[in-house]
């Protein structure tokens, strides 16, 4: 349980005047302890699942139509099959006392994804946080008739028209729930995150997202647990002044300028 210090949420408060944070979480591999969604095909998909992802790693395939291949090669799911494969995911150990940290100190959070509803809401709810706001790819589900197991159809609610790099453009849900003045903070692990942390004041990176930081030259901190993002935020939060990143200020001007 996250405790206060009084002298530190002092020089917050002074600091919050100055700039208001806006924190964004990757899912799988994130906030998920597992790549939950890859685990889901690896899981139910047939034999054509490992050289889909192969194919989408290369660059062959978009992640839509990859999805799309993934879903059509599942067999064998059912909902019970689906909820005891749920059951078996965990989060991140201090991601509850993460959420704790955002809310006390009233630092909007969400969680940006490139998976799907179907999974991410159910595993939040089993660990009671299903009031954290989340976006990401959704699925529509029906049983066949014949039998118990699920018809599912991908839906990409949240894709960019000029872009196809993700399923679901964290990119634009970023600049669009901050402002002109907020320090854009992200965390994250993988392939999706890549297009993200170009935009973001302050990354948090691990595994894969590491190499490409360091690749692209991306300023960040390397994180294992929830734990040592919330020991470094309130490290950063402790200055005189939070400092936005300048090549990040760029892309987003960028964007807009395109736009």
């Amino acid at each position: 349980m996250y405790r206060f210090d009084l002298k530190k949420e002092r020089r917050f408060q002074q600091n919050k005047m100055a700039h208001s944070l806006k924190i964004f979480c990757d899912f799988d591999g994130t906030v998920a302890v597992n790549d939950v969604g890859r685990r889901f095909f690896e899981t139910f998909g047939n034999e054509e699942i490992p050289k889909i992802i192969e194919n989408l790693y290369k660059g062959i395939i978009t992640p839509r139509e990859c999805y799309n291949r993934e879903f059509a090669a599942l067999h064998g799911l059912t909902l019970a099959t689906f909820e005891e494969f749920v059951r078996k995911q965990a989060i991140d150990p201090h991601f509850r006392e993460f959420v704790e940290f955002c809310r006390e100190r009233k630092i909007d959070c969400w969680i940006l994804s490139d998976g799907f509803d179907f999974y991410i809401e159910r595993i939040l709810a089993r660990f009671e946080l299903k009031d954290v706001p989340f976006f990401s790819n959704h699925l529509v589900y029906s049983i066949r008739r014949d039998s118990d197991e699920l018809l599912v159809e991908p839906q990409f609610p949240f894709t960019d028209s000029e872009c196809d790099r993700c399923a679901n453009c964290k990119r634009n849900h970023m600049l669009t729930l901050s402002g002109d003045d907020d320090i854009i903070v992200y965390v994250g692990d993988g392939i999706s995150d890549r297009c993200p942390v170009r935009y973001a004041d302050i990354v948090f990176a691990k595994e894969e997202l590491v190499k490409y930081c360091q690749e692209e030259n991306i300023t960040y901190f390397e994180y294992r647990t929830f734990r040592e993002v919330i020991n470094r935020l309130t490290e950063l939060l402790g200055r005189k002044r939070l400092k936005k990143r300048w090549e990040a200020e760029v892309c987003r001007r960028d964007v807009f300028v395109q736009g």
